[in-house]
């Protein structure tokens, strides 16, 4: 584990160090311009008498350098090494245009500060304090040879009238001056700098942890849903076999039992039709969680079929409540590729939610509608609607909406849930509608893989 979380660190340090020289590569080439444009700017509109051939000279060398790093960083693997070639030959470069823009006097000097800065960014914390001491020795050297006249100074008069150059007190000050700032902006920067390399090991550290912990999360969730296979799939047969004995006595097989036996025996069969119905509720969740394969496999089926075979069993209670119920379905049939099985518990639940959450003489709309990549039905009713705030959770498991609770006291708050992962498993969309006391709609949509 230690292993793998520090290669990752190392991989993650490498890919960003080559993202940040390609970004200081960029860098140069917006410096050469600017340097170029401010030159000429300064030498032909403000009249300042600067040595334009040197300092273009300079600018012509940068570039071609700027091009060779960008090979270079093509075909080395040692970035570290570039990156350190790179700041050292910027300094150099930057010592002299200072040369030629006054030497000491030069406010480009200045520019030395967002050079440390840079290197802070792209080396370690030693590198970055070597880099600063070859940039602290090439100030020294550039000042001490315009001091003892080895090097010709640079003046530029319309800047600087009075030439403090040869001025003993000044150039110490101005030399402490400039190697103390490029010393405090470079612990400055690497200290941040540390920091943040800090936070990301443990960012890492971090990612690795929770990783783990999802994984055995995500075990135990499924340790936990075989369990409840397990279970509910051995409660469904006595349960069903308890329903059809005390279905039978309700019918009069057993003989005739009296009133009160009657009332307890047909409280007995609901309770037990609503545990069935929880039980096989569960176990189509389950299922579908841990991917247990059903005896159906996937097939053409027409949706709008699935759709009519569905309102021929829901008849009765449709009618029961004089809820009218139209279906708009096109003239040819829509097939999409799905276990029948699962195509009949998606529309049984949505249909059975309509009928059941519509008042009296109430309306439900059925669509469906094909076009190049979906095949989509919407079942719209003008029911009792979900609150906005539940809208989000509506399809979570066991979750019930608080006036669903109001119309039918015992449900299992399942059946979206299982209706939402059957419609994901095959590759489709669910979402729903809703306006508190004016209905609901619900839209599914299938791919439409099969062109008819």
């Amino acid at each position: 584990m230690p292993y793998n979380t520090h290669t990752q660190e190392k991989s993650s340090l490498e890919k960003e160090l080559i993202e940040s020289l390609a970004r200081f590569i960029n860098l140069r080439w917006t410096m050469i311009l600017g340097i170029c444009i401010t030159s000429i700017f300064a030498r032909f509109v403000l009249k300042i008498n600067l040595p334009l051939t040197s300092i273009l000279s300079i600018t012509f060398y940068i570039s071609l350098f700027n091009v060779v790093c960008i090979y270079l960083q093509k075909q080395t693997k040692s970035y570290g090494k570039l990156a350190n070639l790179q700041i050292s030959v910027d300094w150099i470069a930057l010592v002299c245009l200072v040369h030629y823009t006054g030497g000491i006097e030069s406010p480009v000097i200045l520019y030395f500060i967002f050079h440390v800065i840079i290197a802070a960014t792209l080396l370690s914390k030693i590198d970055c304090y070597l880099q600063t001491a070859f940039a602290s020795l090439l100030i020294v050297g550039l000042s001490l040879l315009e001091y003892f006249h080895i090097v010709t100074h640079v003046q530029i008069k319309e800047l600087f009238p009075v030439s403090v150059y040869d001025n003993g007190r000044y150039l110490l000050s101005i030399t402490l001056f400039s190697i103390t700032s490029l010393y405090i902006s470079a612990y400055l920067a690497t200290s941040i700098n540390s920091r943040l390399r800090e936070r990301e090991k443990e960012i890492v550290v971090l990612k690795g942890d929770i990783t783990d912990a999802y994984n055995k999360l995500e075990a135990i969730d499924r340790e936990k849903s075989e369990f409840t296979f397990k279970v509910t799939h051995e409660l469904r047969s006595p349960l069903s076999a308890i329903q059809s004995l005390l279905k039978s006595i309700e019918e009069g097989y057993a003989g005739e039992v009296s009133q009160k036996a009657m009332d307890l025996i047909t409280r007995s069969e609901k309770r037990t039709g609503f545990l069935l119905t929880l039980v096989n509720d569960l176990l189509d969740l389950v299922s579908g969680k841990i991917g247990k394969q059903k005896e159906s496999e996937n097939k053409q089926v027409d949706i709008n079929e699935s759709v009519k075979n569905t309102l021929q069993l829901m008849e009765e209670k449709g009618k029961a409540k004089e809820i009218k119920i139209t279906v708009n379905t096109g003239e040819k049939p829509f097939y999409i590729n799905i276990a029948p099985d699962d195509l009949d518990i998606i529309m049984t639940n949505l249909i059975d939610n309509a009928i059941k959450y519509t008042e009296r003489c109430g309306k439900i709309d059925i669509d469906c509608t094909m076009t190049e990549k979906e095949i989509i039905v919407q079942i719209s009713d003008t029911g009792i609607g979900v609150p906005e705030d539940d809208l989000k959770t509506v399809f979570n498991e066991f979750y019930r909406s608080s006036n669903a609770k109001s119309v039918e006291q015992y449900g299992t708050g399942l059946g979206l849930s299982i209706v939402k992962n059957l419609v994901n498993k095959h590759g489709g969309n669910i979402d729903m509608q809703s306006t508190l006391g004016k209905g609901a709609a619900v839209t599914v949509s299938f791919p439409n893989e099969i062109q008819c």
